[in-house]
């Protein structure tokens, strides 16, 4: 297209690899997604036009020190950069900078390592079906399978934060509200440690996983009746986390 190049051969390409692909402008806004990239974050083209390259990546403290769009610019030259983030760890981000009607445009791709592969279709089918929901109501169905299914778990539920307290909008076999939490990062507890009554319920513990706005709030926990989880089935449920964390501001407009 580069930009509004409608059905040209590049625009094309970049239309059909599974790689994300995003084109920023000068001030390191998106401009442009590929469909994959619509996939990976959750959100449609439209939704992102407009917002900051920080604003898509949380938790990358690479791109603050050593940010390959912005090197771009500077440079007028393709730039690479390795990230071992916490959001979304081992990518391989390449930039390819361009002008346009005498305007400066970033093309970034993201490329994973193999070690993500593996679970990249499993992150995007679940964002997928999060872009059809209109608020979080609609999409619980989704988030409650996707947790059974990917954490291999039978108790397991979503929450919302209502007060001080977390209500249960839908699960299986979990307690109707969580009090005293405000997680800011995932927790693995033992049946002792888990903060309510259990009863004996969950004798090998639970996981707590938040979804934490942009703001930094906690807006949802996810809870799943199993403690001794693989590191597999850990990264599953952190991955819905993280994508759940993507679209929250949408998800919860009509709450």
């Amino acid at each position: 297209m580069f930009i509004n190049v409608s059905g040209s051969f590049t625009e094309a390409i970049l239309c059909s690899i599974s790689e994300p692909a995003i084109i920023y402008d000068s001030d390191i806004r998106v401009v442009w997604t590929n469909p994959s990239a619509e996939m990976f974050f959750g959100h449609s083209t439209e939704f992102m036009a407009g917002k900051k390259c920080s604003d898509l990546f949380p938790g990358i403290l690479e791109c603050f020190d050593n940010c390959p769009v912005e090197k771009s610019l500077a440079t007028e030259r393709d730039e690479v950069l390795v990230v071992d983030g916490v959001v979304y760890p081992h990518k391989l981000i390449e930039t390819i900078p361009y002008d346009k009607d005498g305007e400066k445009f970033v093309l970034a791709i993201i490329h994973s390592v193999p070690e993500i592969d593996r679970n990249k279709a499993l992150r995007r089918n679940f964002a997928a079906r999060l872009n059809k929901s209109g608020n979080l109501k609609d999409s619980a169905p989704d988030i409650v399978n996707a947790i059974k299914s990917l954490a291999s778990v039978s108790c397991c539920g979503v929450y919302v934060r209502s007060g001080n307290r977390f209500s249960l909008l839908l699960g299986n076999g979990v307690p109707e509200f969580l009090t005293g939490i405000d997680l800011t990062s995932p927790s693995y507890l033992s049946g002792e440690k888990l903060p309510f009554d259990t009863d004996g319920s969950y004798p090998d513990g639970a996981a707590i996983i938040p979804v934490v706005a942009p703001g930094g709030i906690t807006e949802m926990l996810l809870f799943a009746g199993r403690g001794t989880m693989s590191t597999k089935f850990r990264s599953r449920l952190e991955m819905i986390a993280s994508v759940l964390a993507g679209c929250i501001n949408r998800l919860t407009s009509a709450l």
